[in-house]
């Protein structure tokens, strides 16, 4: 996606964060109403020193025979305590609203969009709103020919061409078109319309795309 001349956003950091065990553990611990000292008695080879500099971050990486320890403190195999961390660490479960949960302004474009999944290389659902007589094409989405969209007008009015095909999409009317193809859309009123937009893989792929601009449930 080009980044606009006086446009809001900064790139993404691309870079995989290690999984941390130690807020796992703490929230484990909670969780089942376990002090330290009960969970190092399960564990039988856990130090109460060990695991209060693990939950403070003081030990990043613990030894194999302390995972298997604080595993079966806990009544679990090491593979679930890591799992466990992943989905902790990840965005595999949100709930929101219609105010979306990221905002990415275009400015120069006359483009918004609003997520309302996390900005994942997965999938793409939000929404995009068009000023009045802009238009948008393929270029937008810098896509490499591979995944699919789906658009549905909420706002407003869309006109333009798919692939040498015209299309003309009103309120309520919907599209599907596979990634790669050529097009370009306009808004043909003054007025801002708004598009329902689904991309698989998101249209935001983090290699390309930007950085969380506004949390706007903060």
């Amino acid at each position: 996606m080009p980044t606009p001349r006086r446009g809001k956003l900064e790139k993404m950091k691309t870079s995989v964060r290690p999984l941390e065990i130690g807020p796992v553990v703490r929230s484990l611990r909670k969780e089942r109403g376990l002090s330290g000292v009960e969970l190092c008695r399960r564990g039988k080879g856990i130090d109460p020193k060990t695991l209060t500099a693990l939950e403070k971050g003081r030990i990043r990486n613990p030894s194999m025979v302390t995972l298997e320890a604080l595993a079966k403190g806990f009544g679990m195999s090491v593979s679930d305590l890591f799992r466990r961390a992943e989905f902790d660490q990840r965005d595999f479960f949100s709930l929101g609203s219609q105010k979306g949960l990221y905002k990415v302004d275009l400015p120069s474009q006359g483009i918004q969009l609003i997520s309302f999944t996390p900005l994942i290389e997965e999938l793409f659902c939000g929404k995009m709103i068009l000023e009045g007589q802009k238009q948008f094409d393929q270029k937008l989405f810098g896509r490499d020919g591979a995944g699919a969209f789906f658009i549905m007008t909420l706002i407003g009015q869309f006109e333009g061409e798919i692939e040498g095909h015209k299309v003309v999409l009103k309120e309520g009317d919907n599209l599907y078109f596979y990634g790669g193809m050529k097009f370009h859309l306009a808004n043909t009123l003054q007025r801002n319309s708004t598009l329902l937009l689904v991309a698989v893989p998101s249209c935001l792929k983090t290699q390309r795309a930007f950085r969380r601009q506004e949390q706007l449930h903060s």
